[in-house]
């Protein structure tokens, strides 16, 4: 069984972007929701999840019980501490939720393949990988994946690990799943379906339905990965969004995380362990089978994500020696 090192997945750094795929795409510090949040969870004192959402809890617990015993389930769920919404989470909860979200985010949406694809950051790249060649190489060498296209990915998810999130992820599946819908019908009474660039309500509902979906998921998982390996789900920082480490790996993505450095634990806060999780990501998603295009696609499926990977590996391969990427 993977063992996943309990500081893995901690990341101590106070750094922030958008995810689940790093990409600077958006400020969501921006006041543009203008919700007033004078009477939502978060000024609540107290808040017992099996009792005020009883569908979710067991649905939540059915998910985990083969690892959890109902009284080990409790005690992490209705901890007050645990569960409690600090105004940061409840901003990004709002924002999520908000009706406007989508218009908000294209109007703030640039282009980030200039700000990821530049002589800097292709620079920053070439000392990266003579950094850690070896551990390029034989990933590539192992799985197929040009390096290349590693170090793209890792570039344009974190900026080589520059950029991996200070939210604990717990917190942030925990408020996604359980309180979203409240949130949103806070925004429905307070009319924000009739702001300008809203969405209608049933499609709002139908988004909202695959955010908790997703979120349940991914709490699910990290919550079974914690109890299996020994870390404590509490502790695991992240982005916004959930996403881990160097790589930004979902925690239902952690399947394909792989010990690079043969240390016996999986972090992804390490890069040999970054650079052969992504290669074997791409590897199970028909890399050589389908083409990188496809496989970049699967880890992100923003078009601009896809052209600024691509980009970024292309203009890195002319700055090498065309012999380090070539796969017998």
């Amino acid at each position: 069984m993977k063992n996943f090192l309990i500081t893995t997945l901690l990341v101590i750094s106070a750094m922030y972007i958008f995810s689940p795929q790093a990409s600077a795409k958006f400020n969501l510090d921006k006041k543009a929701i203008g919700f007033n949040q004078l009477n939502l969870i978060y000024k609540k004192t107290s808040l017992n999840l099996e009792k005020e959402y009883p569908d979710k809890y067991i649905n939540l617990y059915n998910k985990v019980k083969r690892v959890y015993s109902k009284k080990e389930f409790d005690d992490l769920l209705l901890d007050q501490s645990n569960i409690l919404m600090e105004k940061k989470y409840l901003d990004k909860l709002v924002f999520l939720a908000s009706p406007v979200s989508i218009k908000t985010q294209s109007r703030q949406h640039k282009d980030a393949v200039p700000l990821l694809v530049n002589q800097e950051t292709l620079n920053n790249g070439k000392v990266f990988f003579e950094k850690y060649e070896a551990h390029f190489l034989k990933a590539q060498k192992e799985t197929g994946v040009q390096a290349n296209d590693i170090i793209a990915i890792l570039n344009w998810e974190s900026r080589l690990g520059k950029y991996r999130g200070k939210y604990d992820i717990f917190k942030i599946f925990t408020n996604q799943y359980f309180h979203i819908d409240e949130v949103e019908f806070e925004l429905f009474k307070k009319g924000h379906y009739q702001k300008q660039g809203a969405m209608n309500r049933a499609t709002a509902l139908k988004r909202l339905k695959k955010i908790k979906k997703r979120a349940l998921n991914n709490l699910s998982q990290l919550l079974i990965q914690a109890k299996n390996t020994g870390f404590d789900p509490r502790i695991v920082k992240g982005s916004w969004a959930g996403a881990i480490g160097i790589p930004q790996f979902m925690p239902a993505s952690m399947s394909y995380a792989v010990d690079g450095d043969k240390d016996g634990l999986i972090d992804l806060n390490t890069v040999p362990d970054s650079i052969f999780s992504v290669a074997t990501y791409l590897k199970r998603h028909k890399y050589k089978e389908r083409g990188r295009e496809y496989a970049f696609k699967r880890y992100n499926h923003d078009d601009m994500y896809v052209r600024g990977v691509k980009l970024y590996s292309d203009e890195f391969k002319k700055l090498m020696p065309p012999h380090l990427f070539h796969i017998e």
